[in-house]
């Protein structure tokens, strides 16, 4: 029976939790102050709720609540200050996001300054559902960027053997895109990187990254090759980027970034369009393409959702990192089989370059017999001079265009003597013809 009713308490409680009720009032003068809102009406919200880019200053209202948090899962917020009873309550961050304990019979009010996107996600929890989200967040970040960090030191490594650039590249845009999401899931705040310092890191990550989307795309799948008016305009658009960011870094004024947004909406579109359209003629557009697809529709709307009121649900910060994570494992994988593909190209090349030495040393060996008059391949199979000389050229590792050179002949006089040293070899092609004559001499292959 006492299960049965701490059961019903514990439900009751957390409905209660749930059922808080949140408003929000913007205040477009900026002049209200704490008594003056307490008779305002606010407009009841849910989690995400957008105001696109009416920036300035808003007020949320919280209704009474015991032993709970109230989070605000936006780091984008200038700056944050709560009240309950007149009083200032205090707010922490060690989560990476401004955080409170709320415990007050009265309502609590909550003032920020909006100077970017107006975008208000919240999570309101008990506080030992509050903690252990917070660990379970902590874990997975671990996990997240470990798994990141990998993949990273894979492809550094990968790039220092083969020396293919886009190893390279791929790790630099990794790094980027690893930090910008970083710079949204509080990871930065956690490494006690400042406020002031993020005004700069952030903005330079995300112009950056873009551009070396532009650079990794046409590294990867060879864009250049087929759309070079693409590339060209990559490069008007880093120019663009750059007057951008020193615009916002002037100004502080957010509609530079949303600037910037559009630029890496672009690159991202296009270059994520053209590897479509050449999945037919590039074995690793595919890769690409799925690689790229969740994770570019999750940062449109990450990104650009918040900032145009396009809310079709709330978009959170783990929705972000999946789509990362499904990218690093799909292009991780494809570098995998790309190695195992160089490694058994290269395992074969070496076989036959094996081959072919000791198939030129072993012809050199009957021109060395032909020319003291001994008993040879050139004497036994009846060639005439001419066919001879082709054959000591073929011996030496000669092409058919340079047997010409050598001769003064056209390729095509070439390609009827060697026609005619394999009608007289009865073979198709030098590796039959050489195991021909070493079979012919007793020798075994």
């Amino acid at each position: 029976m006492f299960r049965f009713f701490y059961l019903c308490f514990l439900i009751l409680f957390t409905w209660t939790v749930k059922a808080q009720e949140v408003g929000i009032y913007y205040d477009q003068t900026g002049d209200l102050t704490l008594p003056q809102m307490e008779v305002q009406d606010f407009k009841p919200i849910s989690s995400g709720y957008s105001n696109g880019l009416q920036r300035g200053i808003y007020w949320l209202k919280i209704s009474p609540a015991r032993e709970t948090i109230f989070q605000i899962e936006n780091n984008h917020i200038k700056k944050i200050e709560a009240f309950s009873n007149s009083n200032p309550i205090k707010l922490d961050r060690f989560t990476g996001f401004t955080s409170f304990y709320l415990n007050q019979e009265a309502p609590t009010y909550v003032k920020m300054l909006i100077d970017k996107e107006a975008y208000f996600p919240y999570t309101i929890k008990t506080r030992e559902d509050f903690r252990r989200a917070t660990v379970i967040n902590h874990i997975g970040m671990g996990l997240f960027y470990g798994f990141a960090t990998v993949c990273f030191l894979l492809n550094m490594g990968l790039f220092y053997n083969s020396k293919d650039f886009s190893f390279l590249f791929y790790s630099i845009f990794l790094f980027l895109i690893l930090s910008v999401i970083a710079h949204r899931d509080g990871l930065v705040e956690i490494l006690g990187l400042s406020d002031d310092m993020k005004e700069i890191t952030e903005p330079l990550s995300i112009s950056i990254g873009g551009l070396m989307c532009a650079v990794f795309a046409n590294e990867s799948v060879k864009i250049k090759n087929y759309f070079p008016f693409l590339v060209y305009s990559y490069w008007v658009l880093a120019v663009l980027s750059m007057v951008l960011l020193a615009l916002y870094f002037s100004t502080q004024d957010y509609l530079f970034m949303v600037g910037i947004y559009f630029v890496c909406l672009y690159i991202f579109l296009s270059s994520w369009i053209s590897s479509l359209l050449l999945i037919r003629v590039q074995s690793f557009a595919i890769v690409f393409c799925v690689a790229y697809f969740f994770m570019m529709i999750l940062a449109i709307l990450f990104y650009l959702g918040p900032a145009f009121d396009l809310q079709f649900f709330e978009m959170k910060k783990s929705y972000l990192k999946v789509g990362a994570l499904v990218e690093m494992v799909i292009i991780t994988l494809a570098i995998l089989y790309r190695l195992r593909v160089m490694e058994r190209s290269q395992n074969q090349m070496r076989e036959e370059m094996k081959f072919y030495l000791s198939q030129i040393s072993f012809l050199n060996e009957e021109l060395e017999k032909n020319q003291l008059g001994q008993d040879n391949i050139f004497t036994k199979f009846d060639l005439t001079s001419r066919e001879s000389e082709v054959l000591d050229l073929i011996a030496a590792g000669k092409t058919n265009k340079e047997i010409a050179d050598e001769l003064y002949i056209s390729i095509n006089t070439v390609k009827f003597h060697v026609k005619k040293v394999y009608e007289k070899l009865e073979v198709s092609n030098r590796k039959e013809a050489y195991q021909i004559v070493k079979s012919s001499n007793g020798e075994i292959l």
